[in-house]
């Protein structure tokens, strides 16, 4: 995806420049696990890796808690340019709200953030702005697809694609040309969207952390409702079983699996 996307974007920094956070590093062999690791190895740009508890200066991977408040302070610590080729957002938690305040600020041609799968398309969940969060290996973590879509829509960006159970990807709006049809998103937001990847959440009382996005964006905003609906939601699809069809389509990979073996 990426790959294809730079095929038919034309970098716009004289030198090219990607960002990575939540990512310690990339395998200097075949590039495997880091979003960025190919633009860097095989494409030479200019890259920024960003995690939370790992350092490599040699890679230019530096270790900083990232929050809402601190993002942008350190992008101009490190002298990110302005507009960005790409950033690539994965710290299952604050993700939505990280993205919310660095692009305030900063415009990347492209970005993508790893979205919760386990919620359905047409829920907007995410993560409360907590700095104490952290993420328990379950499925309680991020935000869900259309939160990340939401908040693509209102900062000027579109949903271009979706790698399931990974990433989504936006592009900044004046870069999609109509006529070209290089950009014509063709997403399977029922395959991408209400699947079973992690264990659920053992203690229900852990997902009040959750708050519905549509509902806090409304003008006449209640934090009380916000907070039920998300844990209505949560509460099916992070604790409970979700839809039938989670289910079947889960039994169906695993038998596959098991005959191919």
């Amino acid at each position: 995806m990426i790959n294809y996307l730079f095929d038919h974007l034309c970098p716009q920094n004289p030198e090219p420049f990607c960002v990575e956070f939540g990512f310690d590093g990339y395998n200097s062999n075949d590039g495997c696990g880091s979003n960025v690791a190919r633009l860097v190895l095989e494409r030479g740009w200019k890259c920024l890796l960003l995690d939370g508890d790992h350092a490599n200066p040699d890679i230019n991977l530096y270790q900083h808690f990232l929050t809402p408040e601190n993002i942008v302070s350190i992008f101009q610590q490190y002298d990110v340019p302005a507009s960005p080729e790409y950033i690539s957002i994965d710290i299952d938690s604050l993700d939505l709200w990280i993205c919310r305040a660095l692009m305030a600020t900063y415009r990347p041609m492209v970005y993508s953030v790893e979205y919760n799968a386990h919620f359905p398309h047409w829920a907007a969940i995410t993560v409360t702005n907590d700095a104490s969060f952290r993420w328990q290996k379950d499925r309680l973590y991020g935000a869900s697809l259309k939160a990340l879509t939401m908040l693509a829509n209102d900062i000027g960006y579109t949903l271009i694609s979706v790698v399931p159970n990974f990433d989504a990807f936006f592009i900044r709006n004046d870069l999609i040309d109509d006529s070209s049809g290089y950009f014509a998103p063709k997403l399977p937001l029922r395959n991408a969207t209400n699947r079973v990847l992690h264990l659920p959440v053992s203690n229900e009382e852990r997902l009040r952390v959750l708050i519905d996005y549509e509902e806090l964006c409304k003008p006449d905003a209640n934090i009380k409702i916000a907070h039920a609906k998300a844990f209505r939601v949560a509460k099916r699809y992070l604790a409970g079983h979700g839809d039938i069809e989670t289910w079947f389509n889960r039994a169906l990979r695993l038998g596959r699996r098991f005959f191919l073996d």
